[in-house]
């Protein structure tokens, strides 16, 4: 079973196939609000519209709450958020974390603006180093 099914139950519902991304690791942890997903992108923080033109590696952290605002913790944020996160692990054990200097680059209700963005994005393995 997935971690985060196991994390959140067998009924919770992606709103996306999460086989269509691999580069999507589940981080996933009951004590999160929900299921959360790390990967790493290059990605220009300055304009992370994707159109950019000085791209770096940054870690980043997807995070799906339940489709039914009133079911989230938090009714004031989106359905689907990507925000910023360091590794506070090593290369080959990551431990990726937001913290109080992320920043949100992407939110959105839709499934299939969330699944155009990640299919946007130059992704790396989470192993991959500059």
């Amino acid at each position: 079973m997935l971690q985060y099914k196991q994390e959140f139950g067998e009924g919770f519902e992606l709103g996306f196939e999460l086989g269509h991304f691999p580069f999507l690791q589940d981080k996933s942890w009951h004590n999160d609000v929900c299921p959360s997903f790390m990967f790493k992108a290059l990605i220009d923080l300055n304009n992370p519209d994707l159109n950019q033109s000085k791209q770096k590696e940054q870690y980043l952290v997807l995070w799906v709450d339940y489709e039914n605002g009133g079911d989230r913790e938090n009714t004031t944020t989106s359905r689907y958020s990507i925000v910023t996160a360091t590794n506070l692990g090593s290369l080959h054990e990551p431990e990726i974390y937001h913290n109080e200097s992320s920043i949100t680059v992407f939110e959105a209700e839709d499934p299939k603006a969330l699944t155009q963005y990640l299919s946007a994005l130059s992704t790396l393995s989470i192993s991959e180093t500059s």
